[in-house]
């Protein structure tokens, strides 16, 4: 930890390259976790340099350039410190399914599954008292908090 210290602050060249590279494997893995079969250096292209790659549907290069928008919101948001409210929630989620699902930034209102899973998400009449219930609980912000004591 002395040593990475001992490099603050970063060269302003260097922080743009770690960000470009956090956003581009945060959309690389966001996007494999829900299934797009777009590699790494296919990712890349479609970002950079906006290309479609042959093989690969619409709908995964729209989850990608999606994916690399809600990461530019959501740095937006913890830079003006905005709170993280229903209306932040339905804001990212517009930005990650716009284009691909009709009800983008809205909460559902119908019963949903997940195939293979265990658990059963709640019913749909319960999500935003749920949600309301999240945001009451405040976060401990004390440093023996932060520090697990």
């Amino acid at each position: 930890m002395q040593r990475l210290d001992s490099l603050r602050p970063l060269p302003a060249g260097a922080v743009k390259r770690l960000h470009e590279e956090m956003r581009l494997l945060h959309t690389y893995h966001s996007g494999a976790i829900e299934g797009n079969t777009l590699t790494l250096s296919e990712t890349k292209l479609v970002l950079e340099e906006g290309v479609t790659i042959g093989g690969k549907t619409l709908a995964e290069h729209i989850e990608a350039t999606n994916n690399a928008r809600a990461f530019d919101l959501v740095e937006d948001i913890a830079g003006k410190r905005r709170a993280i409210d229903h209306v932040t929630i339905q804001e990212i989620h517009e930005v990650v399914t716009a284009g691909i699902l009709e009800d983008a930034g809205r909460y559902r209102t119908h019963n949903v599954r997940i195939t293979g899973a265990v658990k059963t998400p709640p019913d749909w009449s319960k999500v935003v008292g749920l949600m309301d219930h999240g945001f009451l609980i405040k976060p401990k912000t004390s440093q023996s908090s932060l520090q697990g004591s």
